[in-house]
C-alpha cells in the first residue's frame, strides 16, 4: 500500500512539474500579451521530438561509444551501449542533460519564431484558429519523415537519471522537473512586475491604447513568443527524458486544451493562480485514472470515456459559477505609484 502511495504522489509531482512549464508558458502568452495560443502543441511537440532525435547523437559524443546500430532506427541496440556508460558517469548524464535542455528551449523557441507570422498579423479569433491547426504540424513532420525519431514507432533515449539507480530514478527525474518548473514560475512571476510585462498586459487590454503611446505590438507580441515557446520546449523535453521513449501520438487534448482549462480554473493573468488552478486539475485527474476502475460495471457507458467526461463536467462548471478562476488576476501597483496613493489619501 505504501508503494501505491509513493508511485502516486510521484507521478502526480511529474505531472504537476511538466503541467506548470506549459501553464506558465500560456500564461505569458494569453495572460500576459493577450494571445490565444491554441497551437501550444506545436512547439511542445517540437521539443519532445527533437528530444527523441538528437539524445542519443550526443551521448554518442559525449561518452565516446562506439555504437555500430542507427541510434533512430535501432534504438534498443544503441541504448544497450549507452545506458551502462551513463549509469557510472553521472558527470556525463547531467552535462548531457543539461545540453538537451538547452536544445529544448532553443527550438522551442525557433518555433515560436514561426508562430509569430500569424500571431503578428491575424485578430484573436483568426489567430486562435490559426494557431490550432498549426499545432498539428510537428505531428504529421514526425510521422512522414522518418529519421526524425523513427516514424510512428518512435525511438527511445537514452536515460540521463540511471545514474542514481533504478530505485530512485523517478524520484530523480521528478526532483529536477519540478525545480525547473519553480525557477520557470519565478521568471514568469518577475517578468510579470517589469516594464516589458506591464506592456503586455496593456497590449491585451487594448491594442489601439497601447499603439497610440508607442508601444509596438509587434515586439512585445514577439517576446512573448519566444518566452513561452521556449518554456514549452524544454516542457516536451523534460517529458521524453522522464518517459525515456517518444512517439508522434502527441494529443491536442492533453497538450493545448488541458493547459487552457487548467488556467481557466486558477485565474489567466495570475501565476499564483495558474499554479494552483493546474495542481487542483492534475489531483483530480490523476485520482479519476487511478480509481476509474473501480467504478467499471457500474457506470452505463465504457470506462475508458469517465475521464473525459469529467472533465467536460468540471469545465461546465468552472465557465458557470467560477470564469474568472479561483485567483483572478489583481493589477500591479509599482512600489512609488502605491507610495504616492498612500501620501494622497493621508492628506485627504
Amino acid at each position: 500500500m505504501f508503494d501505491v502511495i509513493i508511485l502516486f504522489i510521484t507521478d502526480l509531482l511529474a505531472f504537476f512539474g511538466i503541467y506548470l512549464m506549459l501553464n506558465t508558458a500560456l500564461n505569458i502568452e494569453r495572460g500576459y500579451a493577450g494571445i490565444p495560443n491554441f497551437g501550444l502543441l506545436f512547439s511542445y511537440a517540437g521539443g519532445a521530438y527533437i528530444t527523441g532525435h538528437l539524445t542519443a547523437k550526443i551521448a554518442i559524443l559525449l561518452t565516446g561509444a562506439k555504437v555500430e546500430a542507427d541510434p533512430i532506427t535501432q534504438p534498443v541496440s544503441a541504448l544497450m551501449v549507452l545506458n551502462p556508460i551513463l549509469a557510472s558517469n553521472p558527470l556525463i548524464s547531467i552535462t548531457l542533460l543539461i545540453i538537451i535542455l538547452l536544445i529544448g528551449a532553443s527550438f522551442g523557441a525557433l518555433l515560436g519564431l514561426i508562430q509569430l507570422g500569424p500571431a503578428i498579423r491575424l485578430r484573436e479569433d483568426y489567430l486562435a484558429i490559426t494557431l490550432l491547426a498549426l499545432g498539428e504540424v510537428m505531428n504529421y513532420i514526425a510521422i512522414a519523415y522518418k529519421p526524425f525519431i523513427n516514424g510512428s514507432l518512435g525511438v527511445q533515449v537514452p536515460d540521463v537519471f540511471s545514474w542514481i539507480g533504478s530505485r530512485y530514478r523517478f524520484y530523480l527525474a521528478t526532483g529536477i522537473i519540478l525545480l525547473i518548473a519553480f525557477i520557470l514560475y519565478i521568471y514568469a512571476e518577475f517578468l510579470g512586475r517589469t516594464p516589458l510585462g506591464r506592456a503586455m498586459k496593456a497590449i491585451r487590454e487594448n491594442e489601439i491604447a497601447a499603439v497610440s503611446l508607442g508601444k509596438s505590438l509587434t515586439r512585445y507580441r514577439a517576446i512573448a513568443m519566444i518566452i513561452g515557446s521556449a518554456f514549452t520546449g524544454v516542457a516536451g523535453s523534460l517529458w521524453t527524458l522522464y518517459s525515456g521513449a517518444i512517439t508522434p501520438t502527441l494529443q491536442r487534448f492533453d497538450w493545448t486544451f488541458l493547459p487552457w482549462l487548467m488556467i481557466f480554473l486558477g485565474g489567466i493573468g495570475n501565476n499564483l493562480g495558474v499554479a494552483l488552478g493546474t495542481f487542483i486539475f492534475v489531483l483530480i485527474n490523476r485520482l479519476i485514472i487511478f480509481n476509474k476502475h473501480l467504478l467499471a460495471g457500474v457506470l452505463p457507458f465504457d470506462i475508458v470515456w469517465f475521464d473525459y467526461i469529467s472533465l467536460g463536467l468540471i469545465m461546465g462548471l468552472i465557465l458557470i459559477y467560477r470564469p474568472q478562476g479561483i485567483l483572478p488576476e489583481k493589477p500591479y501597483i509599482p512600489k512609488n505609484i502605491r507610495r504616492k496613493i498612500v501620501v494622497s489619501r493621508s492628506q485627504e
